[in-house]
């Protein structure tokens, strides 16, 4: 591992970011093994939590600091030398270590492909598990470019393992895809289209008690979120994305979640911003909605 430089998310001498008793786990995670259009997203969390040491810490929606709740940020993860295979096993072995310390593990990524372990090792502690999918992309391909590992996979990895899974915001996708979708009905998709129109019905009874929220920052407008490696026009919008996920923790209990694609742009720091702020707002409505 490498070290994590000081920010709000880690700072060392505050109270509020003792390993030991933090209900919250950031999991700083630059994973670039498959990506296939633009690259740069293993800069991502390091630009994250750099934006995170501008942020103030009040939640003007919550009435309350967050962040003093407990929240720890672990040493980077390492993964000089792996191979796309093992460094996806670390991925997951962490997780399974900040489980193990009955932490909610929040992953910042990187590449989408680090989701598809750390689904794992929280679909082991928790059986029941729903997986809610946030996203431009489908990511149902059976494998992309020659191999089951892509971040264009990891969500067919997902129904490989048998756990319901709801995609919303999705606005590419490929005829694979497609045909795969008719003969699984353990997936279901919100359309960005119909979420934009304001005639998208999600289907909230498909959530069981636990579950884990993927979001890749590429389900946003590309006008409020360019830094990322294959935009979409047409995406959604910052409080319909917050809005999402408020719901979600009102209906269920989330036990692990990840952002992950952020593609760090020059002149673009206010997309490194925007991505702090999520994860501030998410890691806000997971522990006091």
């Amino acid at each position: 591992m490498e070290d994590t430089p000081i920010t709000q998310f880690g700072a060392p001498d505050a109270p509020y970011c003792n390993p030991e008793t933090a209900r919250i786990a950031i999991i700083p995670a630059p994973l670039e093994y498959s990506v296939c259009y633009m690259k740069g997203t293993a800069q991502g969390p390091q630009a994250i939590l750099a934006a995170s040491s501008q942020m103030e810490l009040y939640d003007e929606e919550l009435a309350c600091c967050p962040i003093e709740a407990g929240v720890y940020t672990y040493p980077v993860l390492n993964y000089h030398g792996l191979d796309h295979a093992a460094a996806l096993k670390l991925t997951g072995d962490t997780v399974r270590n900040v489980l193990a310390h009955q932490q909610i593990p929040l992953t910042l990524g990187g590449e989408h492909s680090l989701s598809a372990p750390v689904i794992a090792a929280v679909h082991e502690r928790y059986p029941d598990l729903s997986v809610i999918h946030i996203d431009a992309h489908g990511d149902l391909r059976n494998e992309y470019e020659g191999t089951p590992l892509s971040h264009a996979s990891i969500e067919r990895r997902v129904v490989d393992l048998g756990i319901p899974l709801l995609e919303i915001g999705i606005r590419s996708f490929s005829p694979e895809e497609a045909e795969f979708m008719q003969s699984k009905p353990d997936v279901a998709i919100v359309w960005a289209y119909q979420i934009a129109r304001g005639n998208a019905s999600i289907p909230w009874e498909r959530l069981s008690k636990h579950t884990y929220v993927t979001i890749d920052l590429d389900v946003f407008d590309p006008g409020e979120m360019p830094a990322v490696g294959t935009p979409e026009p047409g995406g959604l919008h910052w409080y319909q994305v917050l809005d999402l996920f408020r719901e979600i923790c009102r209906r269920s209990e989330v036990v692990g979640m990840d952002v992950v694609e952020l593609c760090p742009m020059p002149g673009q720091t206010r997309a490194d911003f925007m991505a702090a702020k999520l994860v501030y707002k998410l890691i806000g409505y997971r522990l006091f909605q």
